[in-house]
């Protein structure tokens, strides 16, 4: 039987640059590491459609997979690309329009979102940059991009999405994780959570995420 409950620490291998320190929404490596352990094999393919600051392809890359990842922010790309061998596999790009963009198919999916509240306004998916939709455009268009993540995952792949519910500041809650794993599931098969217990906490009220895990 699979563990459904993962014990990790919220560790970093190497701090970011200044101009990015204040932006630090990085998941450790070992959840990477642990992921790829199970769901992949050397020379398989990996794929992060928020890649941040590139912990996905950095930790595909050292154990011998296929790391590509898509990034809207152009000097967060830039980062990554100066992180990695293959600097061609970090793309610029918008991950609502992945099928345009040139992305093998890949074994696995795994990412954490940017995350939005129920009462937030900023927009996720342009680096919180512009103002439009909400919380429900926002959910819809995860499914869009999870649509086409589903169009290039291959038979037999799998996708993880780390995610957490909100706690906010006046006690409401955003079920974030749970409205993600619904949308999601209408084009993609859940199979289920594993509570990640994180030490010495996580953040948003909480100190576990979940792991969403899906197949075709």
């Amino acid at each position: 039987m699979k563990k459904t409950v993962l014990q990790l620490k919220n560790l970093h291998e190497k701090p970011l640059p200044e101009m990015f320190q204040s932006d630090d929404v990085r998941y450790c490596p070992e959840l990477v590491e642990h992921f790829l352990l199970q769901y992949t094999r050397e020379g398989d393919i990996v794929f992060d459609p928020f890649m941040g600051f590139g912990t996905t392809l950095v930790v595909a890359e050292r154990m011998g997979r296929l790391g590509f990842g898509v990034e809207f922010e152009e000097k967060r790309c830039n980062y990554v690309r100066s992180q990695i061998k293959h600097p061609e596999r970090a793309l610029l790009g918008d991950s609502l329009r992945l099928s345009e963009l040139n992305i093998p198919d890949f074994n696995l999916s795994i990412t954490s979102p940017p995350y939005m509240g129920k009462h937030h306004t900023e927009n996720p998916f342009t680096a919180y940059s512009t103002k439009e939709g909400g919380y429900e455009q926002y959910l819809s268009d995860i499914g869009k991009i999870y649509k086409q993540v589903g169009e290039k995952l291959k038979p037999s792949g799998h996708v993880i999405i780390e995610v957490s519910n909100l706690k906010h500041t006046d006690n409401e809650i955003t079920p974030l994780a749970w409205d993600i794993a619904r949308e999601v599931s209408q084009t993609l098969n859940f199979l289920g959570e594993i509570v990640i217990n994180w030490e010495p906490t996580y953040a948003y009220g909480y100190d576990h995420s979940y792991a969403l895990i899906f197949s075709k």
